[in-house]
C-alpha cells in the first residue's frame, strides 16, 4: 500500500487545475491518442500528469520494457488508482463491489528518464543553422506528441522546447521565446506581451533567413492579442531578431 500521503499529494496537484494559468493543461488532459500507457488513464490522472509538466509519465517496470532508466535522484509523482471491497448486497443476498478508496501508484516523467528513445510521431529536424544558438542558450529540443491544442512550448525552468509540429514556424515562435527569456527573463503564463514577441520575432526572423512563414497566420494570431501590444514590443522584438540574426549563419 502507497503511504496516505501520496495520495494527498496527488488530490493537491488536482486542486491546483483551478488555477488560471493551468487551464491550458487540463484542456490538454482531454486529448487521447491511443499510443502510449497514459492514454488509457483517466482524465483526472492525465491532469495530474500535465500539471507535473509531462506529456508521457509511466511506471519503473514500464519504463525498462522501452529501455529506458530513471535518472539519479528523480522523484516519482502519484497517480490515483481506485480501490474496491466485496459487500453483501441486503436486497439480493450477492455480492457487489463497492469503492473503498483510493490508493497512489508511482510514476515517472519522461524528463526524469534516461536510455534508449522514445518512437514519436516525426522526426525533428531543426536546420543546421540554429545548432550555435541552440548550444548557447543550453536549450534540448523534443518532439512531442500533439494533443489538439499546442503545436509548441517552452519552459524556461528546463530550457526545454517541445514541438508537436516539424513546421518551421512553430520552432520559430518558440526559440524567440527562448531568446525573449535570455534577454528580458519571461514571466509565468501566457501573457500577451511574450506571444506577440515571440510570434512576430518569429515571422521576421523566417522572413530574413528564407524561410515560408504564413503571414496570414501570423497576423491571426496577433489580432488575437492585440497590434497595439505589438506596438509596444517594436524595440523588444528587434533585439530578439537580432540576436538569433546576429547568431546564425544565413544562407545566400
Amino acid at each position: 500500500m502507497i503511504p496516505r500521503n501520496h495520495v494527498k499529494e496527488a488530490m493537491d496537484t488536482l486542486l491546483k487545475m483551478f488555477d488560471d494559468r493551468n487551464l491550458e493543461k487540463v484542456a490538454h488532459a482531454v486529448f487521447k491518442g491511443g499510443v502510449i500507457p497514459s492514454d488509457k488513464w483517466s482524465f483526472l490522472n492525465r491532469i495530474i500528469m500535465y500539471l507535473n509538466d509531462t506529456e508521457d509519465a509511466r511506471g519503473f517496470n514500464q519504463w525498462k520494457q522501452e529501455g529506458r532508466y530513471i535518472k539519479k535522484g528523480s522523484k516519482a509523482f502519484y497517480i490515483l488508482a481506485p480501490m474496491f471491497r466485496k459487500v453483501i448486497d441486503e436486497k439480493t443476498i450477492e455480492d457487489k463491489q463497492i469503492l473503498a478508496g483510493f490508493r497512489g501508484i508511482p510514476v515517472f516523467r519522461f524528463e526524469d528518464t534516461e536510455g534508449a528513445p522514445v518512437i514519436k510521431d516525426y522526426k525533428i529536424d531543426i536546420p543546421y543553422q540554429f545548432d550555435g544558438i541552440i548550444q548557447e542558450l543550453g536549450l534540448r529540443i523534443d518532439a512531442v506528441r500533439f494533443n489538439g491544442a499546442v503545436y509548441g512550448s517552452y519552459n524556461p525552468g528546463r530550457k526545454e522546447i517541445r514541438l508537436a509540429s516539424p513546421d518551421i514556424e512553430i520552432f520559430l515562435h518558440e526559440l524567440s521565446h527562448a531568446v525573449d527569456d535570455r534577454l528580458n527573463g519571461l514571466k509565468a503564463g501566457q501573457r500577451n506581451d511574450q506571444e506577440v514577441t515571440a510570434e512576430f520575432s518569429g515571422a521576421v526572423i523566417g522572413h530574413l533567413m528564407g524561410y515560408k512563414v504564413p503571414l496570414g497566420n501570423v497576423k491571426e494570431y496577433i489580432e488575437h492579442y492585440s497590434f497595439k501590444e505589438l506596438m509596444g514590443c517594436l524595440g523588444r522584438i528587434e533585439k530578439v531578431v537580432s540576436y538569433v540574426i546576429d547568431r546564425t549563419k544565413v544562407m545566400a
